[in-house]
């Protein structure tokens, strides 16, 4: 065959490797047109490459989409199942930017020059073109992190940022409790409810009420604070804000601040030092007093305290929703340090009995003494067997995100490809889907072909989501019509079931996947984070109760 033929052949099968839609013959002719031509490979890292750019572009598309918050979709609104093998764009602007990637990529192929070449071409046009690098690469507007907490409790007219929830520039209104905020240049700001504050910068908040610590080290020197009354610079040390209603004032705990309060002449304060800012250019100084401040001494004790009360709501929880009629599948994973099974302990789910824990490794999960399991590597997984026949379900699952570094990442999966086999995972761009096999062909029979119809949530895991726990949900109500997904208690979208069948999910993983355990060669799917509960319920779960799991 000519050059221009065989990388037109190479590209088709590419493609069709990408989306999932080769067949075994082509798979077969791919494998050994790779094995035997260097240039072959050396054009699949190529393209691979390309894919990786086109995915992070669809990253970055569906986190500047989304609102961080409160993810709306419309209900229904013509978001119906996609059958499987239609490749990975499952929006018009994705789409359209495939077309317009995919066009680029194919126009710089190579038709002439050397494929050793190549490479080193692509390399120059993206590390030549800044634009071209901030346009696909995943960017963040992130200028702190809620780190710490004790029985916060955030203002409902505002936001509601979760533990170790990156921050962006916006109001956080704290109605009661104790908050910690770490910003990126370092300081880091302890805050008493009731408190409004606004993050400006990694390098800057305006404080508008409320009582605040701050220490700021000296890589954060300059960091300041607005407050209605003066503006705060600090010059690296420890400092406390009272705004209340009553008066306002500044507290030196430690090294030098500017106080600034136009028209009059800018001050220093150092060590031991305080000033009423309700009285700009008084020549009296004040002396400050810690203990007016010691909700940021103590916060300490205090998360111990809140977290202990935390766990002790769970496990109260837990105990109810073990003894659900329906609950099928119930795992707190409270088993014993290292304890190779994970015990059901759902009063009437004794025909399914212990998982088989294969590779994952121990570890804490949302509070101190509550435990979790890690998967971390593409063999971590957990085995259950789940018999019957459902036509609702309810699947919820408390998980922590680590990354999204590979196509799709198994929550629950049958194995194996079947008619009512179900896949519950999170796809590449961060989204939820329940896959559902659709027709009467089991694995190993020549019957009519399963049709996987998908059902996608709107993008959740952006990365400012990585590293938090979340718990999430999907209903399938095969009575009812339609498939929901929930984050953090709240429903997302709904979509109407396209096809109706019967969930038989057999022999299931968590975590992980095996289409067909025959095959040489398998699908990586496996999920990269903590999961420390799942159930599964065989009925339609109301939304007060979903929210109720979640809190």
């Amino acid at each position: 065959m000519s050059v221009a033929l065989d990388q037109q052949e190479l590209h088709r099968l590419f493609v069709a490797k990408a989306d999932g839609t080769i067949t075994p013959e082509e798979h077969e002719r791919l494998g050994a047109v790779l094995k035997g031509s260097a240039e072959a490979r050396r054009l699949w890292f190529v393209f691979q490459d390309a894919e990786a750019g086109l995915l992070a572009w669809a990253q970055k598309e569906s986190q500047r989409r989304e609102q961080p918050t409160g993810i709306t979709s419309p209900l229904f609104g013509g978001d119906k199942a996609q059958p499987r093998g239609g490749g990975w764009l499952r929006h018009g602007s994705a789409l359209a930017a495939g077309i317009v990637i995919g066009a680029v990529a194919w126009g710089m192929w190579p038709k002439s020059l050397p494929v050793e070449n190549y490479p080193a071409r692509v390399a120059s046009a993206v590390m030549n073109n800044p634009a071209e690098i901030m346009r696909t690469e995943a960017t963040t507007a992130s200028v702190a992190v809620l780190t710490r907490g004790a029985n916060i409790v955030w203002d409902k007219t505002g936001l509601a940022p979760a533990m170790n929830a990156p921050l962006s520039p916006g109001v956080l209104k704290l109605q009661s409790g104790v908050a910690e905020i770490e910003f990126f240049s370092g300081a880091r700001l302890c805050i008493e409810g009731p408190a409004e504050i606004r993050l400006v910068s990694a390098g800057e908040a305006f404080c508008q009420s409320g009582r605040f610590s701050a220490h700021v080290p000296p890589q954060a020197r300059g960091f300041k604070i607005g407050t209605p009354k003066g503006d705060v610079v600090d010059l690296g040390t420890d400092f406390g804000l009272d705004l209340n209603e009553t008066s306002s004032e500044l507290h030196v705990f430690n090294g030098e601040v500017e106080l600034y309060q136009p028209p009059t002449q800018m001050r220093k304060l150092t060590t031991g030092a305080a000033a009423d800012l309700g009285q700009p250019g008084a020549g009296r100084i004040l002396k400050a007093d810690e203990k007016a401040f010691a909700f940021s001494r103590d916060l300490d004790a205090r998360v111990t305290q809140s977290n202990r009360q935390a766990l002790d709501r769970w496990q109260a929880g837990s105990a109810r929703w073990m003894q659900d009629a329906a609950a099928r599948l119930w795992l707190d994973f409270q088993d014993e340090n290292g304890s190779r099974s994970l015990r059901n302990t759902a009063a009437r789910g004794q025909d399914i009995g212990a998982g088989s824990i294969v590779g994952c490794s121990w570890t804490e999960g949302r509070w101190p003494g509550k435990r979790a399991l890690q998967f971390r590597s593409l063999s971590d997984r957990v085995r259950f067997n789940v018999p019957g026949v459902y036509n609702q379900l309810t699947l919820s699952a408390s998980v922590q995100l680590h990354g999204l570094n590979i196509r799709q990442s198994s929550l629950c999966m049958s194995e194996g490809i079947g008619a009512g086999y179900l896949h519950w995972q999170i796809l590449h761009d961060g989204s939820l889907c329940l896959g559902v096999g659709d027709g009467s062909r089991r694995v190993g029979t020549n019957a009519e072909p399963v049709v996987w119809q998908d059902y996608i949530s709107p993008v959740i895991f952006t990365p400012e989501r990585f590293g938090q726990w979340v718990h999430l949900a999907a209903v399938y109500d095969l009575e009812g019509g339609e498939v929901r997904f929930y984050l953090n208690g709240e429903r997302i979208s709904r979509h109407p079931i396209s096809q109706p069948v019967s969930l038989t999910p057999g022999l299931v993983e968590l975590g992980n996947w095996i289409p067909a355990p025959e095959k040489l060669q398998q699908p990586v799917r496996n999920f990269a984070g903590c999961m420390d509960e799942f159930g599964l319920i065989a009925r339609v779960l109301k939304d007060d109760e979903i929210r109720e799991l979640a809190e």
